[in-house]
């Protein structure tokens, strides 16, 4: 109930933040379109109001007429010359002040049916072109005034520039957010499964061994094995056996703690590599026995020799030989190879067991990750050797990879700095 309470109150709260989001950028493509009506309808107000009091000035017009009766062809050298362009000009630029308008501009007067105002009359639909007839001036239409702003956009960002880098920046952070949200979301989901799973596995795993301890202990308590001291060692090898499973269990949840604290103490020294598989391999001879497999390794001819702590990677190849032992349909046949390269060792761990698919193998080193294997009965664990072997190979300078096939077998390939002796 708590979890599907918390899934759909995350669903509404994504729901709302999406609902606000659109709503921002609605209100960004509104916000811009509005101003781009204002500049329009200021443009136009403003060169109505100039074409209004332009024609009111009576001496103006006449000197307009002249110039434009005198010779077409040099039409805008005459009205240099005559000062009527600076005076436009200047009419047209206190208009669009008065507006709220400081841009630059370039202006222009043309015959009706010329090939330029053909040529701009195209762009008049974009907002980049204004233009207003001069019969008022002129007495006929047979000339426009065209006035073109090249830096429009300015007046965009001086209007509603800061507003809208704002809202541009926070609907950028916003999705960052939810971005981040929904990532630590399905992180937090990740952890509460496999938090669950790694209760069930504990109390599992616990509890089969003290039963046996508890029947095997009871037993003697009642001294049911009589006279037959083959059944009293046989108890007492069981509650050996059972004891030493919990202890191991023990160590795994004291280990998972230092994963999660990422505090381990390290005893580094130089030892042969050779020492240090042996032993691990001693320590899994009876889960070995129990699955009827073998282990062939072969230490390499020259001595080679690792600066690490002999106790923490002698857990390393236990981590990875009992891994090979359990994910074995069949009789475990694992095969340990240390080859020299250069200045590094590199160990190759191989088992015939059932494989790690290639869509898992990018997560297997992850805290509390388990390869689904069809039936979570099947091989319990906690999910934290291999974060645990990744953590104290990196923590020795050197690196861990794996390569597997399904049905195929598991190779994990350590490598780690060689020391000279």
């Amino acid at each position: 109930m708590k979890t599907g309470f918390r899934k759909y109150t995350f669903v509404l709260a994504l729901f709302i933040i999406l609902a606000l989001l659109a709503t921002q950028i609605k209100w960004i493509i509104y916000s811009i379109r509005f101003q781009d009506k204002v500049f329009e309808k200021s443009v136009e107000l403003a060169l109505s109001e100039t074409m209004t009091t332009l024609t009111a000035d009576k001496p103006f017009c006449n000197m307009v007429k002249a110039c434009v009766d005198c010779d077409t062809a040099r039409l805008k050298t005459q009205l240099t010359t005559a000062g009527v362009w600076e005076k436009i000009h200047d009419a047209i630029e206190a208009e669009l002040r008065s507006y709220d308008i400081d841009l630059e501009y370039e202006m222009y007067i043309l015959e009706n049916k010329s090939e330029e105002l053909i040529t701009l009359q195209k762009e008049f639909d974009n907002g980049l072109y204004y233009s207003r007839c001069m019969g008022g001036i002129l007495g006929h239409a047979g000339y426009q005034l065209v006035v073109e702003f090249p830096s429009r956009t300015r007046f965009f960002f001086a209007k509603a520039g800061l507003m809208f880098l704002g809202s541009v920046v926070l609907i950028f952070l916003l999705i960052v957010s939810l971005y981040n949200i929904f990532r630590i979301y399905n992180r937090e989901i990740r952890i509460a499964q496999h938090t669950k799973e790694l209760l069930n596995n504990v109390s599992h795993e616990f509890k089969t061994p003290l039963s046996s301890i508890a029947l095997a202990s009871n037993m003697i308590r009642k001294r049911r094995y009589g006279t037959n001291e083959q059944k009293l060692e046989n108890y007492a090898e069981l509650i050996f056996k059972e004891n030493r499973k919990l202890q191991n269990l023990v160590e795994s949840l004291l280990r998972l703690e230092a994963v999660e604290r990422n505090a381990f103490d390290y005893s580094k020294e130089d030892v042969a590599i050779s020492d240090v598989i042996q032993e691990a391999i001693s320590s899994c001879e009876m889960l070995l026995d129990e699955k009827q497999g073998s282990i062939l390794y072969q230490p390499n001819p020259d001595e080679l020799y690792v600066c690490v702590d002999r106790l923490h990677f002698i857990n390393v190849f236990v981590n990875l030989l009992s891994n090979a032992i359990k994910y074995s349909k069949n009789e475990p046949q694992i095969k340990i190879e240390t080859i020299k390269q250069n200045d590094k060792l590199r160990i190759e761990v191989t088992d015939n067991g059932i494989g790690i698919p290639l869509k898992f193998q990018k997560y297997i080193f992850n805290k509390y990750y388990r390869v689904p294997t069809g039936d979570v009965h099947n091989t319990k664990g906690f999910g934290i050797g291999l974060a645990y072997v990744k953590q104290i190979v990196e923590a020795h300078n050197g690196t861990i990879s794996v390569e597997s096939e399904t049905e195929n077998g598991t190779t994990f390939i350590i490598q780690l700095p060689e020391i000279k002796k």
